[in-house]
This record gives structure tokens, sequence and C-alpha cells, in this order.
């Protein structure tokens, strides 16, 4: 099983979004970093489940350390 495609977003308050992409469906599934844990499964509209391995969490945490040095946020 190939590893989601991910990207984060940053809200107003500097707080990450984790966005994947179903491959069933190409749908946009937003959970908040903040509350995903290791092996996490998400369900999207299509019914289809997205599964969050601990090494797609670290490297979304690496992701937003790196955008957040790049705005001089930490």
């Amino acid at each position: 099983m190939k590893p989601p495609a991910f990207d984060i977003d940053l809200d107003k308050h500097y707080k990450a979004t984790m966005v994947m992409v179903c491959e069933q469906c190409g749908h946009e599934v937003r959970q908040h970093l903040q509350s995903l844990h290791p092996d996490a499964e998400l369900s999207c509209e299509c019914g289809s489940h997205i599964s969050v391995s601990p090494l797609i969490l670290q490297q979304a945490a690496q992701r937003v350390q790196q955008i957040k040095q790049s705005y001089h946020l930490s």
C-alpha cells in the first residue's frame, strides 16, 4: 500500500492541518495534526480509509517545522 500524499496548511494561529488525498476518489481529507496519532485511520467521503503511519506523522511534523522556520515563526 502506497503512503498517502499529504500537504500541510497553517491557520491564522499557526496550527497545522494535514491535508491528505484519497487514492480512490482524489478528495482531500483534512485533519488537525495535533489530533492525529500513529496508525490512525481516517475515512473519506467515498468510504475508503486512509491510514496514517508513524513515519507519515513524523514527516508532517518536520514539514511544519520547515514551514515555520521559513516564515521565522519558531
